[in-house]
């Protein structure tokens, strides 16, 4: 499969990874507030929006929900962004939306990875078949998803596989990505993760990293552009100053449940975040408050 550089190009930006939000009940998918959440991403800059995945709150959500959302998110971006379908680590559910998503236009899939028995395969050869399989049955292009901590070595058997156009690494294990860039090149897009706290996002420009993934952007996205846009010219310490202005984010973030905090955001900047569903759990007044108060100190203009 020759991938289409045009696409390629367009995945070297941020990823926003939306929100679900859903009804007060829980049962259902709140689609109005979903609609205005994903303009919203497009009205602030927002050129990739990946709908389904974790901070989508993927487990929670069934085939029909996701075929719902990616189809809602198409209609409302109307070609002015790229919108990222995710498949869930079952192969019976990710082959069934792939067909789904073709049918809807989508352009790319991201694949969430499988497990075994909830824990990571201990032989990734069987991950392996998993995304050949998933790339023999489409044409769609697609991006795994590194939330195992692969080694290099691994990243470079996935290149034998044609339909992977890059791959989505959050950098658990960032010298195995760095190592992955030199024995790859340019084979794959490189998207990774910012980290606000510590501020290391200039280090992982440096090591080729060429987007990254974003929770923030769902409530407060000019800070994640700005630091895309500065990496792209090489500005370092602008990275570094930007990264400090919102690090407090990061760590209220990874103090809680990190869906459950983007929402809030969300809620506080006057967007559809709501309630996460179980098992995630919602947050409480206090962390919502300190929340609030992070978002005021950092002086984010949509409060």
């Amino acid at each position: 499969m020759t991938h289409d550089s045009a696409l390629r190009d367009r995945l070297k930006t941020v990823h926003t990874y939306a929100a679900t939000p859903f009804t007060d009940d829980l049962l259902h998918l709140d689609l109005d507030g979903f609609e205005r959440n994903v303009a919203f991403l497009v009205e602030h800059g927002m050129q990739v929006v990946a709908v389904g995945g974790g901070t989508g709150e993927i487990g929670a959500l069934t085939v029909d929900e996701l075929e719902t959302l990616v189809g809602t998110a198409l209609r409302t971006v109307d070609g002015r962004a790229l919108v990222i379908a995710c498949l869930p680590g079952n192969l019976g559910e990710a082959i069934e939306l792939l067909g789904r998503y073709e049918r809807l236009g989508v352009e790319l899939c991201l694949g969430m990875p499988p497990l075994v028995r909830a824990k990571i395969p201990s032989d990734l050869s069987g991950t392996w078949n998993y995304f050949n399989e998933l790339g023999r049955v489409t044409g769609l292009p697609l991006m795994p998803y590194n939330t195992q901590g692969w080694p290099a070595e691994f990243l470079v058997e996935l290149a034998d596989i044609d339909a992977i156009i890059g791959v989505k690494d959050p950098c658990q294990v960032p010298h195995e990505f760095f190592r992955a860039i030199q024995m790859l090149g340019d084979r794959f897009v490189w998207v990774g993760n910012k980290k606000h706290d510590p501020g290391v996002a200039h280090l992982r420009y440096q090591m080729g990293m060429e987007g990254f993934t974003s929770g923030q952007g769902n409530f407060w996205p000019e800070p994640e552009l700005a630091i895309h846009a500065a990496g792209v010219e090489g500005d370092w310490d602008r990275i570094i100053e930007i990264q400090q202005r919102v690090a407090v984010l990061e760590q209220l973030r990874l103090a809680h449940d990190d869906a459950a905090m983007v929402k809030v955001g969300m809620d506080l900047v006057g967007l559809a975040g709501g309630k996460v569903r179980p098992p995630r759990v919602d947050a409480s007044g206090e962390a919502r408050e300190a929340f609030r108060e992070a978002l005021v100190a950092a002086k984010c203009p949509l409060i």
